[in-house]
């Protein structure tokens, strides 16, 4: 599990350190506090192809993911200047997550040098060349940098082509996921994970989970929807199987954090917004499914929420696991944003006394 953050440079955070980091972390703060960019540090440097997950976030941001070809180097710029804290591209961002093992990862991103030369094609450029596509120096590159203890450290010098985005680096990972209401999971993955369990005997957990949250549901099996692999939901009193997502957004979101939880063993779940798409009643026992899976399958999670009541219903397992948990408050200055970390004892006495911890 990862037991401390470090990132410099990175989107709103001149300068962050977090430490005492748990097995489930409850991020609170107002907008503009630094919370999506504290879940983005962690998902950007799970993996060596970091330049790709950047056009991922940028549509979790409702950003567009779409890239289009640039035309000259403000363009090039601009598809990467936000990672820079205040735009600063002068200097390298850094992130670096130490475990609590010897399993520790960092990633840098800086522009370097150009080494090779940059193909365009011919109605992006002004001029009156006559050729389907021209060279231009001196274009910009940017660099990324991950590296993983005790492997080898791999480097991204990602390219922008007419047919999109190229990464040439060999691909190596942390296990991450990220739940966000801005990015639903895709049946066919749901189905994909739901099979992967299925097969190993361990999707007993996750079917018990659903099952006893929604106690119409009497069992899952996957089929296909015009012509697309899903989950299907067998209803009691009813004789034909229900395609999960037609139920309800709410079963739909629980069923991808409870397979995500079970699929990615041994490494981070982010889920953003917990409370997005679940009724007040149901938000106890959700987090009681949540921290049974994340023991299970040894998994490390960041939850995000704005809401009182999300915070309350953590009451009963909060208590019983104290030292499992901890609550990471973020605030925005001037300065940048910072997040400060207490302990699943003070969460406790907070939830207990009713104080306001948002």
């Amino acid at each position: 599990m990862i037991s401390k953050l470090e990132a410099y440079n990175f989107r709103c955070f001149r300068s962050l350190k977090v430490d005492g980091l748990k097995r489930v972390n409850l991020l609170v703060g107002e907008n503009s506090s630094g919370k999506s960019a504290f879940l983005e540090s962690i998902f950007l440097s799970s993996g060596s192809l970091a330049p790709a997950v950047v056009f991922q976030m940028r549509g979790i941001r409702r950003m567009g993911g779409q890239i289009v070809l640039p035309n000259d180097q403000n363009a090039y710029r601009g598809l990467w200047e936000d990672l820079f804290f205040d735009f600063a591209e002068d200097k390298k961002v850094t992130i670096r997550l130490t475990g609590n093992s010897s399993d520790g990862r960092s990633l840098r991103i800086e522009y370097i040098a150009p080494t090779d030369r940059q193909e365009l094609p011919f109605d992006k450029l002004a001029g009156t060349s006559t050729s389907s596509q021209v060279q231009q120096t001196g274009m910009p590159q940017i660099e990324f940098k991950w590296k993983r203890d005790g492997y080898p450290e791999v480097i991204a010098k990602p390219k922008i082509l007419p047919t999109g985005l190229q990464v040439d680096a060999p691909a190596d990972f942390f296990p991450c996921v990220w739940f966000t209401p801005g990015a639903a999971e895709a049946p066919d993955e749901n189905a994909k994970r739901f099979s992967h369990l299925d097969k190993r005997g361990e999707l007993g957990p996750v079917t018990d989970a659903i099952c006893k949250e929604f106690t119409y549901i009497d069992g899952l099996s996957i089929d296909y929807h015009a012509g697309i692999a899903m989950i299907f939901a067998q209803l009691k009193g009813k004789s034909r199987k229900i395609p999960v997502p037609l139920i309800s957004d709410g079963v739909n979101r629980l069923m991808g954090i409870c397979l995500g939880l079970a699929n990615f063993s041994g490494g981070t779940v982010l889920i953003d917004q917990l409370e997005d798409g679940f009724h007040h009643k149901l938000l106890g026992s959700i987090w009681n499914s949540i921290y049974a899976l994340a023991v299970k399958f040894n998994v490390q999670v960041f939850v995000s929420t704005h809401s009182a009541e999300c915070i309350s219903a953590m009451m009963g397992v909060v208590k019983d696991h104290q030292d499992d948990f901890s609550l990471l408050r973020a605030v925005r200055k001037e300065s940048g944003c910072n997040i400060t970390v207490l302990d699943g004892q003070y969460l406790e006495s907070a939830l207990e006394q009713d104080f306001e911890v948002r």
